[in-house]
């Protein structure tokens, strides 16, 4: 199966899915509308890591990135991603995807969705945790800091879409979210390599992705992009560890099994298609009533 069938396959099955839970007397719900707290920033310049080694913890002098949050509309749906940690049903996500919903469902091709049963979200951090019944094989996370100039391999559903980003860690900003809510969290710069499909259009719908790295682990959340070919943005995972233990959640070993060989520059999109197929990673959608 070929990139455009395997999107014809997801897309054909969220019309589907959205199709079953949105009859109502009137039969008037709008169509999918990206989370509109996914901001498009301007594309910086094309320049190298900013530092070497590790990348240390924000120390409140880092340039400011500046995110308005907007409420989310009445009677209408959203799109983000999420990604399993816990194959009994535990995902991440961004919480501006799961922030002002009145229902969370996980889409299933050709099953019905999964229902999202509760979600919990962070105070200071762009990061929520849900709880569905049952779940998928989780991917593994890294606690520990990363380096400059390391590769990053972005999954998820851009645009509702699948789609997947290599990218570069280059570097650390403090953003600062205005609007819904007023918070400053510490994230990390991805400077955009290699997008599939290849595209100058906003990557909002990717928001809530897992960032891996070369060795198949999460070390981001992805919570902010340029519209054009630019950087990425994401929250660290020290923040999936805050909701954790603030919710007494224990996480089992994880048992996703990621062709490690295939996370390179020719072959990363394959390892997005095999977890979007095995729904390690999964499209959300976000409806208000």
């Amino acid at each position: 199966m070929n990139i455009s069938a395997k999107t014809a396959f997801i897309i054909l099955a969220v019309v589907v899915f959205i199709g079953e839970f949105s009859k109502d007397p009137e039969n008037q719900r709008p169509k999918l509308k990206l989370a509109p707290a996914a901001p498009t920033l301007p594309p910086l310049a094309d320049v190298g890591p900013e530092g070497r080694g590790v990348v240390g913890p924000g120390l409140g002098n880092d340039d400011i990135i500046l995110i308005e949050e907007d409420v989310k509309s009445g009677r209408s749906q959203y799109t983000g991603t999420a990604f399993s940690i816990d194959n009994s049903g535990i995902w991440i996500t961004a919480r501006h995807v799961t922030e002002g919903c009145d229902q969370l469902l996980l889409a299933r091709p050709f099953r019905r969705p999964l229902r999202v049963e509760a979600h919990v979200e962070h105070n200071n951090a762009d990061v929520s945790i849900i709880k569905t019944k049952g779940g998928y094989a989780a991917l593994p996370i890294d606690f520990s800091p990363p380096s400059y100039n390391q590769e990053g391999f972005h999954f998820g559903f851009p645009r509702g879409n699948p789609g997947d980003v290599y990218s570069r860690l280059i570097g650390r900003r403090t953003m600062k979210t205005t609007g819904a809510h007023n918070y400053k969290e510490t994230v990390h710069v991805w400077a955009e390599k290699i997008r599939v499909p290849d595209s100058n259009e906003s990557l909002g719908g990717i928001s809530g992705g897992p960032i891996l790295n070369a060795a198949g682990s999460v070390v981001g959340i992805h919570v902010a992009g340029s519209i054009r070919r630019g950087r990425s943005f994401s929250s660290q995972p020290k923040n999936i560890n805050d909701l954790l233990k603030q919710n007494n959640v224990t996480l089992s070993p994880p048992n996703n099994q990621i062709d490690k060989s295939e996370l390179n520059l020719s072959d990363f999109s394959k390892v997005g298609n095999k977890l979007r197929e095995g729904l390690t990673v999964a499209l959300v959608v976000c409806r208000t009533s």
